[in-house]
C-alpha cells in the first residue's frame, strides 16, 4: 500500500454488503490464540500483460504484517499492473485502481478509485418470480433523454462508470443467460445455482490459485481458520454493481439478487436474510402467476390450442409443472410470497427492527404481460382480485401519500402537488369529503388503465396521456390529469435536488400498482407497511419479457404469440426505467 493511501477514507471500514472488514481495518485479535477473530480484507493486483493465457496476480492481506502471495506461472510483474481490487473479509469485490483504463495524456494521473456513497439494494420474491430477468433488464435501461440537445451540459445527469472485469462478471453472466433466452429460449436458472453469484465462485473461475492462497492465509491467521477458509466467499452473494457519477458525486450501487428459497422454512442462509436490515432499499417482486386470485383470470388468458402445462410452465418455470401439479407449485410459491410480506412487517424481523432508519420499499409487479392479456380479454383491473381489493389498494396509496405530504414528509412536483392539493381540499374541509375525492381519483385511474392500450402505455411505452375523471358527488370536481411522458419524467428526475421528490408519473403508477398488489393477496401486509413512517412505499409495473411466454420443454421458453419475440436487453421500458431511477435514488444529485 502506498504512503498516504487512505483506504478507509475512500471506502469506509466495513463491507456494505456483509459487514466484514474492508480495506486496512484490523479485526479484533483473540487473546488466547493471537489470531484474528474475523477474516481481514485483501488486495488483489492483476497483471494482464501476458497475452491470451492466465493473468498474473498478487494477493496481500491488509491487516498484520504478512508476506503477499503471487503467481509464478505466469510470473507476476509489479510494474505492469492493470487492475487492483479490494476484497472484503468475505470476498466481496470493490475497485481499488484501474490503470488499464488510462492512456494518452492522462496515463500518469492517480488511478485510485473513490466511493463517496454506498447504496445497497436487495431484491426478494418467490422462486421463479422473474427477479433475474427483471434486474438484468432494469440495469440495462438508459437514463438519458432521447432527442435532448443539451444532455451533455446537464449537471444532474447520471453517468455510468466502466466496471473492472471482476466487478462486471456477475452482470455479464446474467446478460449472457438473457441473450441465450432470446437466442434459443433457454430459461435462466435459479439465481442460487450460479457459481458466479458468490465471490468464491468468481475467484475460482478467474483466479483459482489466488483463491487457494487467500484460503491458506485465512487458515493460518484467523481463529477457527480451517472452517473460515472453507467458507470464505460463500456467505453472501456478490451484488450486481453499478458505479455512477452525478454532479461529481461517485456512488457504488450493489443489487443483491436473493433467491426466493431464502424465505422458506428451511432456508439455508439465515445470516444473509438478517443482513436485509442494513440495506438502503428493498425491491419486493410480486408474481401475479402464483397469487390465489390469478387462478380465475388466468383461465381467460389461456390459449385453448396450447397444452396447459406448457402455458403454466412458461410462467412458473419450465419443467416445474411436470414434476408437480400446477396447484402445488402455485401454493408453495404463494406461501413464500406471503411469508415475505409477513417478515417485512413483524417487529424484530429482518427489517422491522431497523425502524427509524429510512428505507425505500419498491414493490414491483412483474409479468405484467399476463395482466395486459387479461385486459385484452375483457377482464378489467378490478377483476384481477377479490371484490373491492383493487380500488381499496389504489385509494390506500393515495390516502397515505396525502397524509405524508400534509405532514411535510413528501415533496411533489407541480402535477403531483396539484393533485394532492385537490385531494386535501380546504383546511377545514370535512374528512368525508377528502375520502370521497381519494376514492374518485383512485376509481378514475383504475378505470382509465383498465384499457389494455393505456395500461401498456403506463407499463412499457411511456407516452404522455390524459386521464379524465368525472365527479360523482357534491364533494368532488371533475379532474383532468396529464401524465407526463417518460422523457419528461426523466427530465424532472434529473434536475439538481430532485432526489426524493414525488413525480406525477410515479404517483399514477404507484396508485395502480398498489391496487394490483392488494389484488395479489398482499392487502394486510401492505396496509401495515404504509403505516410505518420509516418506510417510503413505491410501486412499479414491469414486464421484462414484454410478451406472454410458454414453455417449449423442460428447459426452454418461447413467446406464445409466434409473431412476437423477447426484447433486446436494453430496450427502453417505462416501468423498468422508473424502477432504475428509484434504485439509484442515493446516486442522484
Amino acid at each position: 500500500m502506498s504512503a498516504g493511501d487512505d483506504v478507509a477514507g475512500r471506502f469506509g471500514t466495513h463491507c456494505p454488503v456483509c459487514g466484514s472488514a474492508l480495506g486496512d481495518t484490523e479485526p479484533r485479535i483473540d487473546d488466547a490464540t493471537g489470531r484474528f477473530t474475523q477474516s481481514p480484507s485483501f488486495r488483489l493486483e492483476v497483471d494482464d500483460s501476458g497475452g491470451p493465457g492466465p493473468a498474473g496476480w498478487r494477493v496481500t492481506m491488509l491487516a498484520g504484517n504478512y508476506p503477499p502471495a503471487e503467481s509464478t506461472d505466469p510470473p507476476f510483474n509489479p510494474h505492469s499492473v492493470d487492475y487492483v481490487y479490494l476484497l472484503c473479509g468475505d470476498g466481496h469485490i470493490f475497485p481499488d485502481a484501474t490503470p488499464a483504463f488510462l492512456g494518452g495524456t492522462q496515463r500518469h494521473r492517480d488511478v485510485r478509485q473513490r466511493v463517496d456513497d454506498f447504496n445497497v439494494v436487495a431484491t426478494v420474491g418467490s422462486p421463479a418470480g422473474g427477479k433475474t430477468y427483471l434486474l438484468i433488464r432494469t440495469l440495462h435501461q438508459n437514463l438519458d433523454m432521447r432527442g435532448s440537445w443539451h444532455a451533455e451540459r446537464d449537471p444532474a445527469r447520471i453517468r455510468a462508470r466502466e466496471l473492472s472485469p471482476l466487478e462486471k462478471l456477475p452482470t455479464r453472466t446474467w446478460t449472457d443467460r438473457y441473450d441465450m433466452t432470446r437466442k434459443d429460449g433457454t430459461a435462466i436458472h435459479p439465481s442460487g445455482t450460479e457459481s458466479a453469484a458468490y465471490p468464491f465462485g468468481i475467484m475460482q473461475r478467474r483466479f483459482p490459485r489466488a483463491l487457494t492462497a487467500i484460503q491458506a492465509m485465512v487458515r493460518k491467521v484467523v481463529l477457527d481458520g480451517g472452517r473460515r477458509a472453507d467458507n470464505w466467499g460463500k456467505g453472501f452473494r456478490q451484488p450486481l454493481v453499478l458505479r455512477t457519477d452525478s454532479g461529481g458525486h461517485r456512488t457504488w450501487t450493489g443489487i443483491a439478487d436473493l433467491p426466493g428459497e431464502l424465505f422458506t422454512e428451511d432456508g439455508v442462509n439465515r445470516r444473509e436474510l438478517r443482513m436485509l436490515r442494513s440495506f438502503d432499499a428493498l425491491v419486493w417482486v410480486l408474481d401475479p402467476a402464483v397469487a390465489y386470485s390469478s387462478r380465475r383470470w388466468m383461465r381467460l388468458v389461456a390459449d385453448p390450442d396450447l397444452d396447459e402445462s406448457l402455458q403454466l410452465g412458461g410462467n412458473l418455470r419450465p419443467g416445474t409443472v411436470d414434476k408437480a401439479s400446477a396447484d402445488t407449485v402455485r401454493v408453495n410459491r404463494e406461501a413464500i410470497q406471503n411469508r415475505i410480506g409477513e417478515k417485512i412487517t413483524v417487529i424484530d424481523g429482518p427489517l422491522a427492527d431497523a425502524e427509524g432508519r429510512p428505507l425505500q420499499m419498491l414493490v414491483t409487479i412483474s409479468k405484467c404481460d399476463l395482466i395486459r392479456e387479461a385486459l385484452r380479454r375483457g377482464c378489467g383491473l378490478t377483476g384481477l382480485g377479490p371484490s373491492g381489493d383493487v380500488l381499496a389498494g389504489a385509494a390506500t396509496y393515495l390516502g397515505f401519500t396525502l397524509n405524508r405530504w400534509a405532514a411535510g414528509r413528501a415533496t411533489p412536483d407541480a402535477g403531483a402537488g396539484q393533485l394532492l392539493g385537490y385531494l386535501l381540499g380546504a383546511r377545514h374541509a370535512p374528512e368525508e369529503g377528502r375520502r370521497r375525492r381519494v376514492e374518485q381519483i383512485a376509481a378514475g385511474l383504475i378505470r382509465h388503465y383498465s384499457d389494455d392500450t393505456e395500461f401498456w402505455n403506463l407499463v412499457h411505452d411511456g407516452a404522455e396521456t390524459k386521464v379524465n375523471i368525472p365527479a360523482g358527488s357534491i364533494a368532488e370536481h371533475p379532474q383532468s390529469l396529464r401524465i407526463p411522458s417518460l422523457d419528461e419524467h426523466l427530465d424532472s428526475a434529473r434536475r439538481p435536488g430532485s432526489d426524493g421528490h414525488l413525480l406525477l408519473r410515479d404517483l399514477a403508477m404507484s396508485t395502480v400498482g398498489c391496487g394490483l398488489a392488494f389484488a395479489l393477496g398482499q392487502r394486510d401486509a401492505l396496509n401495515s407497511m404504509h403505516q410505518e413512517a420509516w418506510l417510503t412505499m413505491r410501486y412499479f409495473l414491469c414486464s421484462p419479457l414484454t410478451t406472454v411466454p410458454v414453455a417449449k420443454n423442460d428447459e426452454q421458453l418461447r413467446p406464445r404469440d409466434p409473431d412476437d419475440c423477447f426484447p433486446p436487453i436494453n430496450e427502453r421500458a417505462a416501468g423498468l426505467t422508473q424502477l432504475l431511477l428509484a434504485i439509484l435514488e442515493r446516486a442522484r444529485r
